[in-house]
């Protein structure tokens, strides 16, 4: 591993914590995360513009130059409780320069404010948008983490309102279930620093609505959803992840499901590693990630 990746990964597993139900300040958690992102600068070819789609706020990263009638849509992660657009800017930013494509982040709302089926009717809601104003063909989508799922229940609601789909499908270390524990979730606790207990905290802020019975809900649990007729999905994950199983059974599902797909297997990175550039490996991974967006796109 690269040494810039060590040392931010040793950082981050110290201040890693466990989820405790009642014990934990959502709005201060978003604070700190604005605070740590505070150095991250736009760089001046990229110009930002805020606005909403269908009610739903979302950020614009537009390079000169880039063509206009094609956009990456992009959904962050944090676990469904923390994240934006603007914390994720070092990546969407990145992309808008290096991967000559425009931008498109949306701000779903949050829980446990707002829980399950907010996320992904937010999504959704700026998907419809997005299909007026480009071709789907010219559509990719991406997220990491709680991005990655949401990026896989959009699928299943494009297909359950028979929508066009979008050229191609980009999850990054996602999360696909919360009904069985994997063996990932627990020989990869030392090498993984997401909260300890994370499915916990989601099925009780994100999920807290749904009881056992619905805990399959493919909106909230995409492996349980029916992907026939999709177009491309592309798959990245570390073997050092608790949610590598989750990528893996993914993987193995679509496959089966008659959905080209790929699966980026990494080792030793730690959990979403392509959200923060500076590292020389996801430079590698972004580059191959810019590669495969532009093979859908252009086909």
């Amino acid at each position: 591993m690269s040494l810039m990746h060590s040392i931010i990964f040793n950082n981050v597993m110290k201040s890693k914590k466990t989820y405790i139900a009642g014990a934990v300040d959502y709005e201060k958690r978003r604070r700190n995360e604005v605070e740590q992102v505070r150095f991250v600068r736009v760089p001046k070819c990229i110009r930002v513009q805020n606005g909403t789609m269908n009610g739903v706020p979302v950020e614009k990263l537009v390079k000169k130059g880039n063509p206009t009638d094609k956009i990456i849509y992009y959904i962050h992660g944090g676990g469904f409780v923390t994240g934006s657009s603007f914390v994720r800017r070092n990546l969407t930013t990145y992309m808008a320069k290096k991967f000559g494509l425009n931008v498109i982040s949306v701000d779903y709302r949050l829980a446990p404010e707002h829980p399950f089926p907010a996320a992904p009717e937010d999504c959704l809601k700026v998907y419809e948008k997005l299909i007026q104003k480009y071709d789907s063909n010219n559509i990719v989508v991406a997220g990491e983490s709680a991005g990655g799922n949401l990026v896989l229940s959009l699928l299943l609601q494009i297909k359950e309102k028979d929508l066009p789909y979008p050229a191609g499908t980009f999850a990054m270390s996602p999360t696909v279930q919360y009904d069985r524990e994997f063996g990932s979730y627990r020989y990869n606790r030392n090498t993984e620093c997401c909260l300890e207990n994370l499915s916990e905290e989601v099925c009780n802020t994100y999920l807290k609505n749904l009881d056992k019975n619905q805990i399959q809900n493919p909106m909230a649990a995409p492996y349980y959803g029916d992907y026939t007729g999709c177009t491309p999905v592309y798959l990245y994950v570390s073997n050092a992840e608790v949610l590598l199983d989750d990528s893996l059974i993914m993987y193995e599902k679509l496959k089966a499901e008659g959905v080209e797909t790929t699966l980026y297997r990494r080792d030793g990175m730690m959990h979403a590693w392509m959200i923060i550039p500076m590292f020389r490996e996801s430079k590698a991974d972004l580059k191959l990630l810019s590669q495969d967006m532009q093979k859908v796109l252009y086909k």
